[in-house]
């Protein structure tokens, strides 16, 4: 069976305050994330909320990344959608605990646009 693609989507409970705060930081570890992946960034996108909260994007040549954050509930939601490769979802969780605070992740792995 074949599918257009693979979407992992990651959320993370129980986040650092102070690191969700720190724009430049997370924008970093964003495209560091994009590079462990091996994937080419061809966009990008951020934006800082008001009071607090950030969102961004990374267009890569094989679809996207994306992050929301929500420093007032501790919480982090990232997207990894991809056309051309599954990714061990294993690893990404270990570079994430490696790079980030917190205390609860919970993993959804979905196979997009089924092929007959």
């Amino acid at each position: 069976m074949k599918y257009s693609g693979y979407h992992l989507v990651i959320d993370l409970f129980g986040c650092n305050f102070d690191q969700l705060e720190n724009t430049e930081y997370i924008i970093e570890m964003l495209k560091k994330l994009a590079r462990a992946l091996d994937t080419k960034i061809v966009a990008k996108a951020f934006h800082k909320f008001h009071p607090q909260g950030f969102s961004g994007a990374l267009i890569i040549s094989e679809s996207h990344i994306t992050i929301h954050t929500w420093p007032e509930d501790a919480y982090i939601g990232i997207d990894i959608f991809t056309c051309s490769k599954c990714f061990d979802s294993r690893k990404i969780v270990a570079y994430l605990k490696e790079n980030l605070i917190f205390k609860k992740v919970e993993i959804k792995e979905i196979l997009r646009g089924k092929i007959d």
